[in-house]
């Protein structure tokens, strides 16, 4: 931790702290001691403990990932890109199952994780609308409704991630990038013209 820079190291403790004990128990003493930095020192850098959750998102969330895959890696095939996107959705999740677990788990006692955390599908459903825009203009899908099918992709990749998670070879003991890959074929099967 070290030569991390302040915020990073904050940022870092309070990640472990939430994902192993909660949010309520990652106070901003708890996350201070962690850090090795004085209280202060979180307040100057994020003013609140909100802001902390704030920034654990933005650097988490799946977001970014997929407006640079949108942005250099689409193909304009539908298959294929939406596969690509699943893919890169379920290797950005799984590294932060714990954290995820826990937002789920505390979200109906701190409002504050529910409002923070909209923002992320609301930010991956903008994305994907572009790009199913684009693709409705170059004849590659259906006449429907952009934002629709982009909340549908959405539920189901994050269907899947949770069922993995949480249950696992409880249900299947299908690999999981090829039931990606066969929801994702149903899927574009059913936006296709």
């Amino acid at each position: 931790m070290p030569s991390q820079s302040t915020s990073d190291r904050i940022l870092d403790a309070a990640i472990r702290l939430i994902s192993e004990k909660g949010y309520a128990a990652a106070t901003t003493r708890s996350i201070a001691e962690l850090a090795g930095v004085n209280e202060v020192t979180i307040f100057r850098h994020y003013g609140n403990k909100r802001a902390i959750l704030k920034a654990i998102i933005d650097k988490l969330s799946y977001g970014p990932v997929l407006q640079k895959t949108i942005e250099t890696d689409v193909i304009y095939e539908l298959e294929p890109d939406l596969f690509h996107f699943a893919n890169k959705y379920f290797q950005s999740m799984l590294p932060i199952k714990d954290l995820v677990l826990i937002a789920i788990k505390e979200v109906g006692t701190f409002p504050e994780i529910g409002e923070e955390l909209a923002n992320v599908p609301r930010f991956l459903k903008e994305q994907l609308m572009g790009y199913f825009e684009e693709m409705k203009k170059r004849g590659k899908l259906l006449d429907i409704n952009v934002e629709e099918v982009s909340l549908s992709f959405i539920a189901i990749n994050f269907g899947h991630f949770i069922s993995y998670i949480r249950l696992g070879p409880k249900i299947t003991d299908l690999d999981i990038h090829q039931l990606l890959k066969t929801s994702v074929f149903i899927f574009s099967r059913g936006i296709t013209p």
